[in-house]
């Protein structure tokens, strides 16, 4: 199974969605400043063993997982990660960075 990789400009019709799972990758401090509206922090390194734990956690169907980092290169190796393991995943483009300055 191959990713899809998402702008931050399409970022915006997922956003608040039920259906989806918005996984924010950087450093847990990072996070805890600021991340995008309905985003769960997650260690990218762990993220393959735990993605079950997220699934049962949420009270609806997931259509998409969505990743992102800081520039979108770690995104893009827990991307590749979970959909080899059968998940339907996107990429951030850009990452937060790239996310925030679409935002000013």
């Amino acid at each position: 199974m191959k990713f899809r990789m998402i702008s931050a400009k399409d970022l915006k019709e997922y956003i608040g969605r039920e259906d989806i799972l918005l996984f924010d990758l950087r450093e847990k401090n990072e996070y805890e400043k600021e991340h995008i509206k309905g985003a769960v922090w997650a260690d990218w390194e762990m993220l393959d063993r735990d993605i079950e734990k997220f699934f049962h956690e949420k009270k609806t169907a997931v259509e998409w997982i969505i990743l992102y980092c800081t520039h979108g290169s770690t995104s893009l190796l827990a991307a590749r990660d979970l959909a080899r393991m059968g998940y339907p995943v996107m990429s951030l483009n850009g990452g937060y960075l790239g996310w925030k300055a679409r935002q000013t």
